[in-house]
């Protein structure tokens, strides 16, 4: 039994956020265990790496015996781990999460294999976004700066400095926010497209286009339920400081949203390609058989 029937009935205009939620929410809940100790694998690597760089940074101030290099080395080292374990995890959970829309068993070892397999390519994507929002950034804060001091050359008011520092920053964000809305399904299509950085990039901002909005709305609701209950989390247990149960619920709760942020690319892949190109999901789902 596949869904080829309801993708048949999506036409260009039916991408629909409110869709991709239930839809995320029905396949996560659908196959909850495999996807739990997916995310499980996937993001203990990231809390460990977080706890190991908090304990480096506790108390805002420097540990006896640790220099500020070694600081930045070890926010590196953390960086990398996040980017690398994250677009792991969405890769692996990514072909859990296609197994169950196409309505066929999806089990852990199968989703590590096909992470793994394309552990190269994810790699090198992750880099090459994380450097050109990087780049963005770092040109929209120059521009501004630059013309701020031009301003402040000509008026001889300082005040323009402070100003703009604030238009920069919020420029900077709104830049690397608009190429992580066009790159948002970037590594479903380095995985099951099998395609290398540049063309899984390529790829998302072709299928993208005509519903950046949507999606743009889809990340903020992402990304403010996982910083709300994160906050949460902290409110609730810092009091008790116990660091192993706030490390237990940590790596819990990274688990449940990264199952699910990833399940919701996967689903709005999925759903993207429909609307574009009339495909079914056994014919996107086909490259892992």
């Amino acid at each position: 039994m596949t869904n080829t029937a309801m993708s048949a009935r999506f036409a260009e205009s039916d991408f629909r956020i409110g869709r991709v939620i239930s839809q995320s929410a029905s396949v996560l809940t659908g196959n909850f265990p495999t996807l739990f100790l997916i995310g499980v694998i996937t993001y203990l690597p990231i809390q460990l790496a977080a706890l190991w760089f908090t304990g480096l940074t506790r108390g805002g101030a420097l540990p006896a015996g640790v220099s500020p290099a070694q600081i930045g080395i070890a926010a590196i080292v953390f960086v990398f781990v996040l980017i690398l374990f994250s677009l792991f995890s969405q890769a692996v959970i990514l072909h859990a999460a296609f197994q169950n829309m196409r309505y066929q068993p999806a089990n852990i070892s199968g989703s590590l294999k096909v992470g793994l397999r394309r552990f190269l390519p994810l790699l090198l994507l992750g880099l090459v976004m994380i450097v050109l929002m990087a780049l963005l950034m770092a040109l929209v804060v120059v521009a501004v700066s630059m013309a701020a001091g031009l301003t402040v050359a000509i008026s001889g008011n300082t005040a323009y400095t402070i100003v703009a520092t604030i238009v920069a920053v919020i420029l900077g964000l709104a830049a690397v926010a608009i190429l992580y809305t066009m790159w948002f399904v970037a590594v479903a299509a380095c995985v099951v497209e099998r395609r290398g950085p540049f063309a899984a990039m390529g790829r998302s901002n072709q299928l993208t286009k005509g519903h950046r909005w949507k999606i743009f709305g889809l990340l903020i609701l992402l990304i403010l339920v996982s910083v709300l209950a994160a906050l949460l989390i902290g409110l609730i247990l810092t009091p008790l400081g116990s660091t192993i149960l706030t490390f237990i619920v940590n790596v819990v709760w990274s688990a449940i949203s990264g199952a699910y942020y990833a399940t919701a690319v996967a689903v709005s892949y999925h759903d993207l390609r429909v609307a574009k190109e009339g495909v079914d999901i056994e014919q996107i789902a086909s490259v892992f058989d």
